[in-house]
């Protein structure tokens, strides 16, 4: 029968402290994040820490792919699959990381920064392209699109109206953050080609995910949110390019 020796390596005191402290340290960027209190307070004034917005992005992202194993193990799906070579290629760049994170942005987040008339307008320009998109039926696209447009256009050329418009918004800030980003996360049910109840937790991801964007638009602007959006979109990307280099 074989023996097995174990060496014991001794660890310093700083060793232990410091890696406590850097744990610590992580666990705060998390709970007491200003994006945690911009959940509960979108009112609320935050820090313009730009760092630990971006360690809330990496946790967002480990979430995501924490998911996407779950379901992996449940479906016994593949993580890839063969269709996934094919879908992210180098011609789906532009769409995937420019385009679509720009729509969806205006789209969904506009709202936030409609104080600027031109990202109002451009907010209408991207409604309307996520309308065409999503909307299959026609009278009811182009019945949504009509009435879109005229009441842009009676908004716009009013400054009173507009700034009651505006008011509306800020009074209710928490309910709009909620239900645009709720939209977002239902959005892509169009990702799945059958439902299952295990997709609901790739929702869920979506929805936190819509809270974030709606967090640094409203913190930073709305072409900060667009960089971590792009970002994000551009990671599935990056691992089929591993991916193929492995195999």
């Amino acid at each position: 029968m074989a023996t097995f020796y174990f060496a014991y390596i001794p660890v310093s005191n700083n060793f232990n402290s410091n890696c406590l402290y850097r744990m610590t340290n992580l666990f705060e960027c998390i709970t007491k994040n200003d994006f945690l209190k911009f959940i509960n307070n979108p009112y609320k004034k935050t820090s313009r820490n730009f760092r630990k917005d971006f360690i809330i992005f990496i946790f967002l992202t480990i979430l995501n792919f924490l998911v996407l194993f779950i379901k992996s193990f449940y479906t016994n799906e593949p993580f890839i699959e063969e269709s996934d070579l094919t879908l992210y290629n180098i011609e789906k760049i532009f769409p995937y990381l420019i385009l679509i994170p720009l729509i969806e942005e205006f789209g969904y987040r506009g709202f936030l920064r409609f104080k600027n008339k031109k990202i109002f307008i451009i907010s209408v320009i991207a409604t309307i392209i996520l309308l065409a998109t999503v909307i299959k039926v026609d009278i009811y696209r182009n019945s949504s699109i009509i009435v879109l447009i005229i009441l842009t256009c009676f908004i716009s050329f009013q400054n009173q109206l507009y700034e009651k418009f505006l008011l509306f918004i800020n009074e209710n800030l928490k309910y709009l953050i909620w239900i645009s980003s709720i939209i977002f996360g239902l959005m892509h049910l169009s990702n799945f080609h059958n439902f299952e109840y295990i997709n609901l937790l790739g929702i869920t991801e979506k929805i936190i995910a819509g809270l974030f964007f709606c967090y640094i638009t409203r913190k930073h602007n709305i072409f900060y949110s667009y960089f971590f959006h792009a970002l994000n979109n551009s990671l599935p990307f990056l691992i089929i390019i591993a991916y193929k280099l492995i195999i």
